[in-house]
């Protein structure tokens, strides 16, 4: 009995969230807020499905939890969001220790699908499936195969992905456009032309305080990844952690590309042209040199430009941030293509099917073009106003947190253009970003290996990665030499567990092929 008086309760909000959706028919594209932002949906009869939901904040503060949009969207979803907000420096440790103690909220988001605890905890079913339910949900089955495709663990989908287009992201470097006009440079399309630029940064007085205290490059590493660095390695090698050779999957640790990036880094630190703290900055530390103006370049996805231009014009009204298209290396222009996701949110298989249904159908609706645009661009003559399809922020979106770095991490639709936006963007600045888009959408190159399994590296692949990046930071700060590397790389051809890392990436990837 009690089973039949759920169904009878979830039935009427799933048909509801359904209509709402479905009327919603424009396709996704470049961020306009669909006609139905301001148009309540109809109310329904079933009490509100309470959620409790673990989010990352980019923000400073934390959203409030009577915060406008975050209540007009329990309104049309019938939901009771209990959000916990974690700070983007610790979410990653949060989520590890979360995932560890076992106690997960309703719906959890989980920015790296394929660490080893995650697929450990997908394999012994604590997550839900949720690869049978999708094509009951219009809007999560109308997402784009790759996407749904990449973010598969051992061919199953343990969580809702966070769509995102597959170029403007990755992380080439964006440099303070006003600085290269004052010092007569152009954007820099090689390492070494952005080596010069640094340079200048560092010596030529850009921000004109009569003070050498410019540092050129901010950007900081992690106890497992180069962060911010990567392009470096990525532009070098001409791929990112594995690379497509003769048919086989090739690891570019071992590849002379890694060797050639770090003796470049070695070099630019030991010039200045690189943060002297990389080593223990937090990544919020590494944006608020850019920010503040006491740095002209750092690297991240193309929405970035005006995160950090905004506060800048605010002293200096002509910075700009501006991104380079490519970088040219050994394999030519280089840019990286992005799997189409980015993380996704789980459901622990404790929280029964009706309710695990009733998230489905909440994020179907956030997935839809009017959930989306009320997450992230709010309400039309309130906190945005439209014009020639162009979304123009007023002061309330800023105090009212509407944003895609809030609620839009949450609720996003696909979007080619989505990365060259966010909010209060200058149109000029938006325009510039789409064309970026278009252009690296032309040459950029996508990760082989993504989605693919190595059993072994489930086991004792992070200790790989932190002894090589250990070992990494070491040597761009000097307190190694590259010979170290050389014995490194020595030494990995021949450690049995590398080897079999390398062996069982190559035979998950001849199989994924092989079934295409």
């Amino acid at each position: 009995m009690r089973k039949k008086k759920i169904l009878t309760m979830i039935i009427p909000l799933v048909l509801t969230l359904a209509m709402v959706v479905s009327g919603c028919s424009k396709s996704a594209g470049e961020p306009t807020a669909g006609t139905g932002v301001t148009s309540p949906s109809p109310k329904v009869s079933a009490a509100p499905t309470d959620i409790s939901i673990m989010l990352i904040q980019f923000t400073p503060e934390s959203l409030p939890a009577d915060n406008p949009v975050l209540k007009e969207i329990e309104k049309r979803t019938n939901t009771n969001m209990k959000i916990t907000w974690v700070p983007k420096n610790n979410f990653d440790e949060k989520v590890s220790v979360t995932l560890a103690a076992g106690d997960l909220p309703d719906m959890m988001q989980i920015n790296s699908v394929f660490a080893p605890l995650v697929k450990q905890m997908a394999k012994q079913g604590l997550f839900w499936d949720i690869t049978p339910y999708i094509k009951d949900y219009k809007n999560l089955s109308a997402l784009p195969k790759d996407t749904w495709e990449n973010s598969k663990i051992y061919g199953k989908n343990y969580g809702v992905p966070r769509v995102r287009p597959l170029d403007g992201g990755g992380g080439l470097p964006m440099l303070r456009m006003d600085w290269l006009n004052k010092l007569n440079l152009k954007m820099p399309e090689t390492l070494d032309e952005l080596y010069i630029v640094l340079k200048a940064f560092a010596e030529n007085d850009p921000d004109g305080n009569g003070k050498a205290d410019t540092i050129p490059f901010a950007g900081e590493v992690t106890p497992e990844s180069m962060g911010r660095l990567t392009f470096v390695e990525q532009v070098y090698n001409g791929a990112g952690t594995w690379k497509l050779k003769n048919g086989k999957l090739v690891h570019t640790a071992l590849e002379p590309g890694t060797r050639d990036a770090l003796i470049w880094l070695n070099k630019a630190y030991k010039e200045k042209l690189l943060d002297p703290d990389l080593a223990i900055r937090k990544s919020t530390q590494t944006e608020e040199l850019i920010m503040t103006g006491k740095s002209g370049a750092t690297s991240g996805a193309l929405n970035a430009t005006w995160k950090y231009a905004e506060p800048l014009r605010k002293t200096v009204p002509e910075a700009d941030i501006a991104p380079v298209t490519y970088l040219i290396g050994p394999d030519g222009k280089f840019s990286i293509k992005e799997g189409g996701f980015a993380g996704m949110f789980v459901i622990p298989k404790r929280v029964p099917e009706e309710k695990m249904k009733q998230i489905l159908a909440f994020m179907d609706y956030g997935t839809s073009e009017e959930g989306a645009d009320l997450a992230n661009y709010g309400f039309e003559g309130v906190h945005y106003t439209k014009k020639d399809g162009f979304i123009n922020s007023t002061e309330q979106a800023t105090k009212d947190m509407v944003a895609s770095n809030v609620l839009g991490q949450m609720f996003t639709k696909f979007a080619k253009y989505s990365r060259a936006f966010l909010t209060g963007i200058p149109k000029d600045m938006y325009d510039r970003n789409i064309k970026v888009i278009d252009e690296r959408a032309k040459i950029s190159v996508s990760d082989p290996a993504i989605g693919l399994e190595s059993e072994t590296y489930l086991k004792v692949g992070k200790d790989f990665d932190k002894k090589l990046q250990d070992l990494k930071t070491k040597i761009i700060i000097g307190k190694e030499d590259i010979a170290a590397y050389d014995a490194m790389v020595t030494k990995l051809k021949a450690d049995t567990d590398f080897q079999k890392i390398i062996t069982e990436m190559n035979e998950a990837y001849q199989a994924k092929n092989a079934s295409k």
